[in-house]
């Protein structure tokens, strides 16, 4: 039968084995070069931004890209897939997979383009057109709340900076 040595660390927390107890989450972890990479710190914004995203319009399960997308779409009524892959920075097959899920949920559509007969011009659906205004709703108020630390000028420097971050 094996038995478990215990000892106080420094802090006075108990650990297995001589080991230390690890840091809590919150206490100071070290990050030694993440503190210092701008993609670590972003993927960490994101996914603070997401899990917001989601609780705020989980029900009307649409997920960032497909509301990117939607905006897209509502703003340019007749776009080409490959018109609407460019402007969001995806291959033309992630702008198919997103406008299938749309149409999925009845929320676009493609139809024959008026100006090129080889390809399909997409358009929201009346249903898409309903959603997106809730949607657009939602999402200014989620903007708000996860930047709320944030003064509105600061708001505007940071989107530019990460405007110029993803811009040729």
């Amino acid at each position: 039968m094996a038995t478990t040595r215990t000892r106080k660390t420094a802090s006075g927390k108990t650990s297995a084995k001589g080991l230390p107890a690890p840091p809590s989450p919150l206490s100071g972890m070290e990050l030694d070069i993440l503190d210092d990479i701008v993609g670590y710190r972003l993927r960490r914004a994101q996914v603070v931004v997401y899990q917001d995203y989601v609780r705020t319009v989980g029900s009307l399960d649409i997920r960032p890209s497909q509301f990117a997308a939607m905006t897209i779409i509502g703003a340019n009524p007749g776009l080409s897939q490959t018109t609407l892959a460019a402007t969001m920075g995806i291959d033309r097959s992630g702008a198919v997979i997103l406008i299938d899920a749309l149409e999925g949920k009845g929320l676009a559509s493609r139809v024959p383009s008026p100006v090129d007969r080889r390809t399909y011009a997409i358009m929201l659906t009346e249903a898409g057109q309903k959603t997106l205004a809730e949607l657009k709703r939602l999402v200014a108020e989620h903007d708000l709340r996860i930047t709320s630390k944030l003064s509105d000028a600061e708001r505007a420097v940071l989107r530019d900076l990460l405007h110029r971050l993803y811009t040729p």
